[in-house]
């Protein structure tokens, strides 16, 4: 039986945020012109972009993934309200700083505002719709794309130098981080 882990949906705020990546919104509106603010994308090698459907799978998930080379970045086009689980970011040199499941936190996204993580947040792999049908999201990335993935449920670690095509990722088992069950609570 796993050992199930609550997270509590928090509102994603420029402040709440702040730790684990940065709002897309304007810093200004003033009335009378456009304005064009910087976003805080960064990708070593190509950068990408694609779009993402997530169907409504319900809200419990037992892996985290980072991304070393990229400010992986969201932006809701449609669909039911969402929640992204993020995690600070831990040694980037160490594949088995895994973050302790106490330090996951689950932010309800504001479709109006789109995300950009910092390299190397924690994050789930989905974006959690609340409701049926699902949602479609915009994601900027790069490639190749290392990433790392800890699955908690089998307690291990894979990294690979590219999501995409690396067929034989570093693999290592973790102490004391299996079994585990995230559950997002409404």
């Amino acid at each position: 039986m796993p050992r199930i882990h609550k997270l509590v949906i928090e509102p994603m705020t420029e402040e709440s945020f702040k730790p684990f990546g940065d709002l897309l919104d304007p810093t200004e509106r003033p009335s009378d012109h456009r304005i064009i603010s910087s976003v805080p994308f960064e990708a070593d090698g190509r950068g990408t972009l694609g779009v993402i459907w997530q169907p409504y799978e319900g809200l419990t998930f037992d892996q985290l993934e980072r991304h070393f080379t990229v400010t992986q970045t969201f932006i809701q086009l449609s669909g039911a309200p969402a929640v992204v689980a993020v995690s600070q970011s831990t040694d980037l040199d160490d594949p088995e700083a895994a973050p302790d499941p106490q330090d996951v936190r689950a932010f309800l996204i504001d479709p109006t505002k789109g995300y950009a993580l910092k390299r190397g947040t924690w994050h789930s792999l989905n974006r959690h719709i609340l409701a049926p049908p699902g949602a479609t999201f915009v994601t900027m990335n790069s490639s190749p794309n290392h990433t790392q993935i800890v699955d908690y449920k089998n307690g291990q670690s894979l990294t690979y130098k590219d999501l995409s095509s690396d067929k034989n990722p570093t693999k290592i088992d973790l102490q004391g981080k299996s079994d585990i069950l995230f559950e997002i609570g409404l």
